[in-house]
């Protein structure tokens, strides 16, 4: 009986080491598979990004006018996962779709402030009405919102950066549509594989 028992554990630790193997394989296989389903995700995101994002600028070109609660870039993708697709990409092409993301991201920034001040302005307000101005310090006084006193409603004049329109024009215009370009198409072969064709 003691024999058999023998022979069994001796059978079992000449297949540890195949085991080991294979446990070995299969974790590499599903971490193979995770990272590459994890960038094709990603290639997916940035395509429908950089689409929404166009879409937006497109009709900006058309009408003048982004609406306040507007957000090309409801999150920035290729910024984070820009190093995934170092492979696949010549330096030209990263740099096309960066450039592309950074002005849209400027054209977000632009929008935030510009709401920014017409939710919460600052004001002009005559001096002659606060009392607690200086008597040498004339012109206007600038004071945030909660610091307006109670004044009559035409004393006040909200004020809007004389420059927003023309950025927003200058920077709207200058962006180069890429969508359709062959780049964007390597993202879309890279979105469409399977992941273990993905090297």
């Amino acid at each position: 009986m003691w024999k058999e028992i023998i022979s069994i554990l001796k059978g079992i630790s000449q297949y540890q080491g195949v085991i080991t193997l294979l446990v070995g394989v299969v974790a590499f296989l599903v971490y193979f598979k995770q990272k590459n389903d994890y960038k094709r995700d990603a290639a997916k995101l940035i395509l429908q990004e950089i689409r929404y994002a166009e879409q937006k600028i497109r009709k900006y070109r058309e009408i003048k006018s982004y609406k306040l609660y507007d957000r090309l870039l409801p999150t920035n993708s290729w910024h984070k996962n820009i190093h995934l697709f170092i492979k696949d990409l010549k330096e030209t092409e990263i740099d096309l779709i960066s450039d592309f993301y950074a002005k849209a991201s400027y054209i977000d920034d632009v929008i935030k402030t510009i709401s920014r001040q017409k939710t919460n302005p600052p004001f002009v307000v005559s001096s002659s009405l606060i009392s607690s101005v200086s008597e040498g310090q004339k012109g206007e006084v600038y004071l945030p919102q909660k610091e307006i006193p109670k004044i009559p409603q035409e004393k006040i004049e909200i004020i809007i950066p004389p420059m927003a329109q023309k950025i927003l024009d200058d920077v709207s215009m200058s962006v180069e549509f890429i969508y359709n370009t062959p780049v964007v198409e390597k993202l879309r072969k890279i979105a469409k594989k399977k992941w273990y064709h993905i090297l």
